[in-house]
C-alpha cells in the first residue's frame, strides 16, 4: 500500500494518491462505503409525489424514513429525499434521488452522510436492475485504482409508499459519496470552475483518468467542460474526479447513444477522449491496469446479484482492453494520439 510521505513533495505526494490503491487520508468517510455486500433496507416516502416530482429545480424535499436492522434491534432514521438529474427524470420510470440525512445517521452506517446520491433503478424490471449493479461495480474498480474516487456503498431497497397507493417494490440501489466530502478526506478544497487545462492538472491524474473512461468505455465525460468530473485541490494541485459511468459500453444501457462530437457506432467502441500526453505519462497507469486485472475481474464476481452472464460478458469486453494496452507503441499510436485533446 502506497501512502504520500510527509515533505516528499508536492509531486511524490499528488503521485502517490492518483496512483495508489490505500485509502486516503484525512476525514472519516461512511461506514456504509467498502463492504462488498448490500445492507437490506426499507425507504418509506410518498412514492406517488415523488415519482410526479420532474423539474428538479422545484422539487421539494419529502419526509421520509429508512429503516434496517441493526445489531441492538430494528433502527428506522428520519431523512428527506427528493428527485434529481435531469436526463433519467425524462426518460425512466423512477427517478433518482438524493437523500438528505440529520444527526440522527450519528452511530449508523449512514454516519458521515449528507447529501449523497442514491442510484436507482430507471425501470422495474432485472434487466435495468443489473445496470445499477453494473455502474456500483465501475465505481468499485475505481476504487481500486486510486483513492482518488468517490466511494460507494450496496443498498437492497424496499420502497414503500407512505399513502399507501403505490405497491411496493424492491432493487438494488447505491449510495455515491458526495465530492464534498472526498475533498475533506483528501484535506482539500472542491472546486467549483467550469473547467481545467491540462497545464493546472497532476498528469497522474489525468492519464489514469483518460485510460479509465477508455477502459470502461464511457464518452459521456468531458474535463474541459468539467461534465461528470469533479475537480479540487489538494496541496495547491487540481485533481480530476470522474463519476457517472451509466452511459458506459461496457454497460450498454438501452438509453446510452454516442453524441455526434464523439464518432463512435455504437458506444461499446472505445474511444479516448483525455489530454494528450507523453508515452512516459502512461506507462505507470497502465501498469497498474494489468496487476489489478484479476482483483477487478473478482470484485465483479462478488457484487451481489450481478448474474454471472453479465460479469462473464463484462470480464470478456475488459480483456479487449488488455489486450490493446499490450502493445504499448500501438496502443499510444492508434487510440491515444488518434484522438486526444491538447
Amino acid at each position: 500500500m502506497t501512502r504520500p510521505a510527509r515533505g516528499g513533495g508536492v509531486a511524490a505526494i499528488i503521485a502517490a494518491l492518483a496512483l495508489s490503491g490505500g485509502p486516503a487520508p484525512g476525514a472519516a468517510q461512511a461506514p456504509l462505503f467498502g463492504a462488498d455486500t448490500a445492507i437490506a433496507v426499507t425507504l418509506r416516502v410518498d412514492l406517488g409525489t415523488l415519482r410526479s416530482e420532474r423539474d428538479t429545480a422545484r422539487a421539494a424535499w419529502l419526509d421520509a424514513t429508512l429503516a434496517y436492522a441493526g445489531p441492538g434491534g430494528p433502527v428506522t432514521l428520519p431523512l428527506k429525499v427528493r428527485t434529481r438529474g435531469m436526463f433519467r427524470l425524462l426518460h425512466c420510470d423512477f427517478p433518482p434521488l438524493r437523500l438528505r440525512f440529520d444527526r440522527a445517521a450519528r452511530g449508523t452506517p449512514f454516519a458521515e452522510l449528507r447529501r449523497p446520491k442514491l442510484v436507482t433503478h430507471c425501470r422495474d424490471t432485472d434487466e435495468y436492475e443489473q445496470y445499477v449493479l453494473e455502474e456500483y461495480a465501475i465505481y468499485r474498480a475505481l476504487n481500486l485504482l486510486t483513492p482518488l474516487s468517490l466511494s460507494v456503498g450496496l443498498l437492497r431497497i424496499r420502497y414503500e409508499d407512505a399513502a399507501g397507493a403505490v405497491r411496493p417494490v424492491t432493487r438494488y440501489a447505491f449510495v455515491s459519496e458526495e465530492p464534498e466530502q472526498l475533498a475533506r478526506r483528501l484535506g482539500g478544497t472542491l472546486l467549483t470552475q467550469p473547467g481545467a487545462r491540462l497545464a493546472r492538472l497532476s498528469r497522474p491524474n489525468v492519464a489514469l483518468l483518460g485510460v479509465f473512461e477508455y477502459f470502461v468505455a464511457n464518452i459521456d465525460w468531458s474535463l474541459q467542460a468539467r461534465h461528470n468530473v469533479a475537480l479540487l485541490t489538494v496541496r495547491d494541485t487540481t485533481l480530476a474526479v470522474p463519476y457517472d459511468f451509466d452511459w458506459s459500453g461496457v454497460i450498454a444501457a438501452p438509453y446510452a447513444r454516442p453524441t455526434p462530437q464523439v464518432h463512435v457506432r455504437s458506444v461499446r467502441e472505445r474511444r479516448y477522449l483525455g489530454y494528450c500526453q507523453s508515452p512516459l505519462d502512461f506507462e505507470t497507469v497502465l501498469a497498474r491496469f494489468e496487476a489489478l486485472r484479476d482483483t477487478i475481474a473478482a470484485l465483479y464476481r462478488r457484487v451481489p446479484g450481478l448474474t454471472p452472464g453479465n460479469v462473464e460478458r463484462t470480464i470478456r469486453y475488459y480483456d479487449e482492453f488488455y489486450r490493446t494496452i499490450a502493445d504499448r507503441p500501438r496502443f499510444f499510436r492508434d487510440v491515444v494520439e488518434r484522438d486526444c485533446v491538447t
